[in-house]
C-alpha cells in the first residue's frame, strides 16, 4: 500500500512539473519560468535559472526612479526652510526593456540572440521554441513609477532630505517599504556677490542621495515569497540659474548606481505526506542572485517654479542609461526669513565690484605718468644743453710757438 501511494505521488509531481515548465495558453511565461530566473542553480531545469538579463529591467527602472527628485533647487537658503511633498518619476517602458541578448551554445558554437525579458512579448503556444517569454502583467505596463513621501529641512545652506513609504501586505504583495536620506550643500553664497547683477542668479550645489527598498511578492499558486532588496545611490552636481525670482532652470551632472538582491523561498504543494502529514514541496525556487542596474553617469534638466510663499513644483528630464521624467508637482517649500542679497553681502565684506580692475588701471596710469615725466625731463635737459652759448677755447693763447729762427 505504501509503495502504491508513493508511485501515485511521484506521477502527480511529474505532471505538475511538466505544466510548470510550459508557457500558458496565451504564450506567456509560466510562473516557474519567470521566478526561476532569480535562482543561480535550480534542481529541475538549469536553463531557467540564473538569468540576470531577463530580470534586469526591474532594477534599471527602479534605480532611475530612486535616484531622482533629491533636489528641488540648486540654491539652499541660509534661513531655516522646511519642505514636504510626494515626488515621483515616470520611466517609459521601451523596447530595450522588453528584450536582451543571451548567448546559446549551438552545436558547440556560442551564438547571441535577442530574447524576451520579463517585460517582453508572448510566444505562440503552438510552437515549441524553448524560449522563456515575458510576464503578462509586467508586459502590460507602459510606464514604471514608484511613489513615496519626502520631507526636508535646511539651514545655513545645508539641506537634509528624508523619504519613505510603507504598505501592508496586499494580495500578491507581501512586503513594500522604502527609506532614503539625502544631503545637499550650495556654494552660491561664496561667489554670487562678486558677479555682475545679470549673473547673480547662478548657483551650484552638491547632492548625495541613498535609498533602500524591500519588496516581497508571492506568485499565484505558490507559497512563500520572492524578496527583493534594492539599494540606490547618486552623487550629483546641480547648476541652477534664476532668470527671474520665481523660475529656476537646473542642469545636473552626476553618477548613480543601483543593485537588486533577491532572496526568499517559493514552492508549490504537491500534497501531504501520508505518514507525517507535512506538506510536500515541489517546483521549489530559492532566489539568490544579485543584479546591477544602469550604473554610470547621469544627466538631467529641470525647471522649478515658486508660486506664492510655499508651492514649489518641479518638472524635469533625466538620462542614466534610459530616459525618465520627474514630475514633482505636489511639493511645498516654506522659507522662514529672508537671506541677504549679493549686494548686501558684498557691502558687508567690504567688496567693491570691479575694484580690482580699478586698482590695476591706476597702476598702469601711474607707470604711464612716470614714463611721461621721465621723457619730459630728458627733453628739458636736451633743450637746456642746446640753448647754452659755446665757450671759447683760449687754452693756447699763452703758449708760445717754438721759434725756428737761427
Amino acid at each position: 500500500m505504501k509503495t502504491i501511494s508513493r508511485i501515485a505521488f511521484a506521477f502527480s509531481c511529474l505532471a505538475a512539473t511538466a505544466n510548470t515548465f510550459a508557457m500558458d495558453a496565451k504564450g506567456w511565461a509560466s510562473t516557474y519560468e519567470s521566478m526561476a530566473a532569480f535562482e543561480d542553480k535550480g534542481v529541475l531545469n538549469e536553463y531557467y535559472n540564473n538569468r540576470p538579463g531577463y530580470v534586469k529591467p526591474i532594477i534599471d527602472n527602479l534605480g532611475n526612479v530612486l535616484n531622482s527628485n533629491w533636489y528641488v533647487s540648486a540654491n539652499v537658503p541660509q534661513s531655516l526652510t522646511f519642505e514636504v511633498g510626494m515626488p515621483f518619476s515616470i520611466v517609459p517602458i521601451g523596447d530595450d526593456d522588453r528584450k536582451f541578448s543571451e548567448t546559446f551554445d549551438i552545436y558547440g558554437t556560442p551564438m547571441a540572440f535577442d530574447v524576451p525579458t520579463i517585460f517582453g512579448e508572448h510566444g505562440n503556444p503552438q510552437e515549441n521554441t524553448g524560449l522563456v517569454y515575458g510576464n503578462e502583467t509586467l508586459n502590460g505596463l507602459g510606464v514604471f513609477t514608484y511613489p513615496y513621501l519626502q520631507v526636508a529641512g535646511s539651514f545655513y545652506h545645508a539641506r537634509v532630505v528624508l523619504r519613505g513609504m510603507f504598505l501592508p501586505s496586499i494580495s500578491n504583495l507581501t512586503k513594500f517599504n522604502l527609506f532614503g536620506f539625502g544631503l545637499q550643500y550650495s556654494f552660491g553664497h561664496l561667489f554670487q556677490y562678486m558677479l555682475p547683477p545679470a549673473a547673480q542668479g547662478l548657483d551650484v550645489s552638491f547632492v548625495f542621495g541613498y535609498s533602500t527598498s524591500g519588496i516581497g511578492y508571492r506568485p499565484d499558486e505558490y507559497k512563500g515569497s520572492l524578496d527583493l532588496d534594492v539599494s540606490a545611490t547618486t552623487f550629483d552636481v546641480v547648476i541652477g540659474y534664476k532668470p527671474i525670482n520665481f523660475i529656476e532652470v537646473m542642469m545636473t551632472l552626476g553618477y548613480q548606481s543601483a543593485t537588486m538582491k533577491s532572496s526568499g523561498h517559493m514552492y508549490q504543494v504537491a500534497g501531504t505526506d501520508p505518514f507525517t502529514g507535512a506538506e510536500i514541496e515541489t517546483n521549489v525556487i530559492n532566489p539568490n542572485i544579485s543584479v546591477d542596474g544602469n550604473n554610470g553617469f547621469k544627466f538631467g534638466l529641470a525647471v522649478a517654479f515658486q508660486f506664492g510663499s510655499s508651492f514649489h513644483p518641479v518638472l524635469g528630464f533625466d538620462y542614466a542609461g534610459k530616459s525618465s521624467y520627474t514630475t514633482n508637482v505636489l511639493y511645498f517649500r516654506q522659507q522662514l526669513g529672508h537671506d541677504k542679497t549679493p549686494d548686501e553681502i558684498a557691502k558687508e565684506k567690504g567688496y567693491v565690484r570691479g575694484a580690482v580692475n580699478e586698482k590695476e588701471e591706476s597702476k598702469v596710469e601711474s607707470v604711464q605718468e612716470e614714463a611721461q615725466d621721465s621723457y619730459n625731463e630728458m627733453n628739458d635737459s636736451a633743450e637746456q644743453i642746446s640753448n647754452e652759448e659755446p665757450v671759447a677755447d683760449n687754452s693756447n693763447d699763452d703758449f708760445d710757438s717754438p721759434s725756428y729762427d737761427d
